[in-house]
């Protein structure tokens, strides 16, 4: 009896969950994949983590600050900070936010895309984004009479699971009735 419970063990010890996990976050050369994943406390738990690195700039086209619509006294850079929770991500613009804030409200699914972009190499970090879709509402230069839709993207190198340095750089897409013009910046911290 003893015999075959060893015998068990062993035979077992290849379907352990540890086993399984030496290499759950490793990539393969060639690696994509695009899926939608239900927000869970993981996500905003590392996002929370991480800090932005210097300001927060305006996108700007050719036509310049002409191409920008809703935003009060359009600046080109913008001091930001950034405040997570389980509810969503608020952006505190200006020195203290004097310029006005955006609040972004987790939506219930966002997209998480990977894909390997040096595809002679054998493995290794691959690009992610997150993207997240919802309704924004800003305050101060920011203000709209009514919520806009608005993506968020953070991108960066890392491997296939979703951590903290998964995160080096963010995007915030703002276009609705009131609102057409884009934000973004890089983050430390990873």
């Amino acid at each position: 009896m003893r015999q075959s419970l060893v015998s068990l063990a062993l035979s077992l010890t290849g379907l352990l969950p540890g086993a399984a996990l030496a290499c759950a976050c490793c990539t393969d050369p060639g690696e994509r994949f695009e899926q939608d994943v239900a927000m869970g406390d993981w996500e905003a738990s590392e996002i929370a983590q991480v800090t932005p690195t210097g300001p927060a700039r305006l996108y700007l086209s050719a036509c310049g600050l002409d191409c920008v619509h809703g935003i009060a006294d359009p600046q080109s850079d913008y001091e930001v900070a950034f405040e997570v929770d389980e509810n969503g991500l608020k952006l505190a613009l200006g020195a203290t936010g004097e310029r006005g804030t955006i609040v972004f409200p987790w939506p219930e699914s966002y997209t998480w895309f990977g894909t390997d972009t040096d595809l002679a190499a054998e493995g290794g970090d691959i690009y992610t984004e997150l993207r997240f879709r919802s309704a924004v509402a800003g305050s101060g230069d920011f203000a709209q009479e009514m919520a806009q839709e608005a993506e968020l993207v953070l991108s960066g190198f890392g491997n296939s699971c979703i951590t903290l340095r998964s995160f080096q750089g963010w995007i915030l897409s703002v276009s609705g009735a009131e609102a057409e013009y884009r934000l973004f910046g890089t983050f430390s911290g990873y």
